[in-house]
């Protein structure tokens, strides 16, 4: 317990530090008028307020498989991008509207409904591809340089904006932010997408995929804006689709040689979306459309553990897993079924033996820790999720996780100080700072570690302070 502790205020001291940072300002680079009117270090102490606000009030979609398998896509297709600084924070949006954005810093945001609106997995990397590209050219900064000769607008106000279009799904939110693009200077909104379209584009034929599904991507959403009617979805108000962006990007296809359009993983992916997105009303529809496909079985044995019959989505995971022995997705979803259904003993030996061949792998670990919850033993759950904070620590629903596992286990310093992080990650400081007074309180005799509280309660005081006067 104590290992944990003094890990948990090393990063109280490294969490000073990135504040400090915050605050620090780039000197521009002389002649670079890009620099001058906000620098990258500014972009992402702005990327990290905004994130904050987004877990705030944001629905997130939370599923440790659809998470790993995003993130790790996203990097992929990050490393063939220009983007400077390749370190990316994914957010999956509880929202089955089409939508993808980028923010400085990093920061990818997709829609569930993306995966819905997408054939393939290579349509799906054309809008990742995309918004890589609004990184990588960094429209953020030009917009502020733009704005700054013409309305003085800000970043933090665009990013304001995404968030309220992202949180209240109302896409007319967007036009106080990105939307000034599209409403005073449309033609700047027109060059910044040709860019992202292009970059995106090279980018998208340097991950290894079909060039040609971007514009089938295209055509995809023209079909879905012709049937929105005035309901249209907030990215095809900022991405606005047009004849020529189509037309462009089947000319730019004609030279590549073809490449991925879609894998087994993405499938069982977009599936297993699907499923999470489910309520209880409509499983009974989707079981009438479940074809005979791979994917459909994988859908087939997530409804079947969804009804509690657990035994029938065993044996539909197990003919899965003898055609596609190797793949880690069907695995780990055997291993939650086995959990699920209360077969604590069976659900660790398998997932175990899963993590001899996969080493802290992250779905794996989170279902091992689900386990040692069931039978009880809080204090092994808790350090398994104390080594998946170590990887993912501003992870609010892990943090929400960890803190509730160490109530459980009467480690009342441990939860005060998680539980904090959990509150502060989510935008909501004056209740981060609550939890970390208690946590003070109850280290009055660790003059050491009651100092790091206090060190970390001044600038959290900071950050309440600055939220009463925006």
């Amino acid at each position: 317990m104590i290992k944990k502790t003094i890990h948990f205020f090393i990063f109280l001291i490294f969490a000073s530090t990135v504040f400090s940072q915050d605050k620090t300002i780039e000197l521009p680079l002389i002649g670079d008028r890009l620099s001058g009117a906000v620098s990258e270090t500014e972009e992402q102490a702005l990327g990290r307020q905004f994130l904050r606000d987004l877990k705030k009030d944001a629905q997130i979609l939370y599923d440790p498989i659809v998470q790993e398998w995003t993130e790790l896509f996203v990097y992929k297709i990050g490393e063939n991008s220009k983007v400077s600084k390749k370190t990316f924070e994914v957010l999956l949006i509880e929202d089955n509207n089409l939508n993808a954005f980028a923010a400085p810093g990093g920061i990818i945001g997709i829609n569930a409904g993306l995966f819905k609106y997408s054939d393939n997995e290579a349509q799906f990397a054309s809008v990742v591809s995309h918004e890589l590209a609004h990184l990588s050219q960094r429209h953020f900064a030009r917009q502020i340089l733009e704005n700054s000769d013409r309305s003085n607008a800000s970043m933090a106000a665009i990013l304001a904006s995404i968030v309220v279009a992202v949180t209240t799904r109302s896409p007319a939110a967007i036009l106080g932010g990105q939307g000034l693009l599209a409403t005073q200077r449309l033609r700047f909104s027109r060059l910044y997408e040709t860019e992202a379209d292009r970059e995106g584009f090279v980018t998208l034929e340097n991950s290894g995929y079909d060039t040609s599904e971007m514009s089938e991507m295209f055509k995809n959403m023209q079909e879905l804006r012709r049937l929105s009617g005035d309901n249209v979805p907030e990215f095809l108000l900022t991405h606005p689709i047009t004849t020529r962006r189509i037309t462009e990007s089947r000319v730019r296809a004609r030279g590549s040689e073809g490449g991925t359009i879609d894998s087994l993983n993405f499938k069982l992916i977009k599936q297993r979306v699907k499923f999470l997105m489910t309520d209880n009303l409509s499983i009974k529809a989707f079981e009438k459309e479940i074809g005979d496909t791979d994917e459909d079985l994988y859908f087939s044995a997530l409804i079947e553990k969804k009804k509690l019959n657990f035994t029938k989505s065993i044996e539909i995971l197990e003919l899965l897993e003898a055609k596609y022995p190797d793949n880690l997705i069907i695995k780990t979803s055997k291993a939650e079924v086995y959990t699920e259904s209360g077969n604590v003993k069976k659900s660790k030996d398998y997932t175990k033996k899963l993590l001899e061949v996969s080493l802290g792998n992250y779905p794996l670990s989170y279902n091992l820790a689900n386990a040692h919850i069931l039978e009880e033993n809080y204090l092994a759950a808790e350090q398994i999720l104390e080594d998946i904070k170590f990887y993912r620590p501003v992870d609010i629903n892990l943090l929400k996780d960890l803190s509730a596992v160490q109530k459980s286990s009467n480690n009342m310093l441990g939860y005060h100080l998680t539980n904090s992080e959990f509150l502060f990650y989510s935008g909501r400081y004056e209740e981060a700072l609550r939890d970390l007074q208690e946590a003070r309180r109850i280290a009055r005799n660790n003059f050491k570690i009651r100092e790091i509280i206090t060190e970390r309660i001044l600038i959290l005081q900071t950050y309440v302070k600055s939220s009463r006067r925006s």
